[in-house]
């Protein structure tokens, strides 16, 4: 199990959205008639590079990839679509020589999926202005000169639209609810457990939640033995990352350490790797039927994109991908794209907690379930606040 400080993060993953987003110079009714049915799209090329893991990681490329088919069902008579994968061996190269090639296919929008691919959105976009690009999970703002960013090393482009998410609000949400799981189940040891792909802020903002929604929980619930966590701690920025999205082998050996501490839920924030959680929760649920552990999933709700394993699913924690990308595409074919940033929440729905309803996702009490729900208001109404990235 690997244990790391903060490296190189993003900037501030903001938030984005799903119906409702709040898109930096466009209205919300501008957004909402991007979808209408009466409205007349231009012919449109939308091209797609997803990150490692690919368009069936039951993940962030997933849904990036759903959204752009769903943008095509609107109109497939104009709007068409593109996508290339990359491997799960890409390296900066890989996805600078991606961008390029749909550049030259002269797309009507590049869609990048994925903070690795920063570095080379901007260079791209800066270096063809006329072009349109939107990024998953990044901003509108330059990777900085700790980057490989071409100068400007600061500011904004015109041309991209950045696809963020303040998925640190339903993680909240998650830590509480698993923490009240720990504690029904196992009073005299509560503990629970997270761990990340790469320590990137798209993925450590979930991280960040979920430790202050389990802090949260200890403060006003006030346990006989506060809940632990296990993988993450938000104050310092120190926690346990499997170095990839893809190594479902390495998340396995880690989440079964964790059970072995005594964690009943894990929440891994890692793609892929989630299913390497899944593999080793059931595995060890098989062997210890008295304390049954259950699983948080990430990005989608677990039970439509991992339906086998649903009922080891306590929650999922979500963003508004799919939406978002959507959007993006038919603003594009709408004539209506402008650069800026899509700011979602748990208020406008671009963060979404769901309460799963496979076996685990019923456990919680009824107490449990109004807190959650009372929570929910508190933080979309600003009297809950959550912080990210340490002190």
């Amino acid at each position: 199990m690997s244990s790391i400080g903060r490296g190189r993060v993003g900037r501030f993953a903001l938030s984005a959205a799903t119906v409702s987003l709040l898109l930096t110079g466009i209205t919300v009714g501008a957004i909402g008639a991007a979808s209408g049915a009466t409205s007349k799209y231009h012919k449109t090329l939308a091209c797609e590079v997803t990150d490692t893991g690919g368009v069936n990681d039951k993940s962030f490329n997933a849904s990036a990839y759903l959204g752009l088919k769903e943008a095509v069902k609107v109109d497939s008579k104009v709007i068409t679509k593109k996508v290339q994968s990359t491997p799960s061996n890409g390296t900066e190269s890989t996805y600078v020589n991606e961008i390029s090639s749909f550049v030259s296919q002269h797309c009507s929008i590049i869609i990048t999926v994925g903070f690795l691919m920063s570095d080379a959105t901007w260079n791209a976009a800066h270096a063809n202005p006329k072009d349109h690009f939107a990024q998953v999970d990044n901003t509108n703002s330059s990777p900085g000169k700790d980057g490989i960013a071409v100068p400007p090393a600061t500011g904004t482009a015109k041309n991209i639209l950045g696809l963020t998410y303040e998925t640190q609000q339903d993680a909240f949400l998650g830590g509480y609810e698993a923490a009240a799981y720990a504690v029904a189940h196992n009073p005299s040891a509560p503990k629970v457990a997270t761990y990340g792909g790469l320590q990137f802020s798209s993925v450590t903002y979930y991280m960040d939640g979920f430790y202050d929604g389990v802090q949260y929980y200890n403060t006003t619930m006030k346990p006989a033995t506060p809940v632990a966590v296990l993988g993450w701690d938000e104050t310092t920025q120190k926690g346990t990352f499997i170095g990839s999205f893809t190594d479902q082998t390495t998340a396995a050996t880690d989440t079964t350490a964790f059970l072995a501490q005594g964690a009943t839920t894990v929440f891994p924030v890692a793609g892929s790797d989630g299913l390497g959680t899944t593999a080793a929760v059931t595995t060890w649920n098989a062997a210890h039927a008295s304390l049954l552990a259950n699983v948080e999933w990430v990005d989608t709700d677990g039970c439509v994109s991992d339906a086998t394993d649903c009922n080891l699913f306590l929650n999922s924690v979500t963003k508004g991908v799919t939406a978002s990308v959507k959007t993006a595409v038919l603003l594009q074919a709408e004539g209506k794209f402008k650069g800026g940033d899509y700011i979602g929440t748990l208020k406008n729905g671009g963060a979404a907690f769901i309460q799963d309803q496979g076996t685990m996702g019923k456990t919680n009490s009824a107490a449990t379930v109004a807190a959650i729900a009372t929570i929910t208001k508190g933080i979309e109404n600003g009297t809950i606040k959550v912080a990210v990235g340490g002190k």
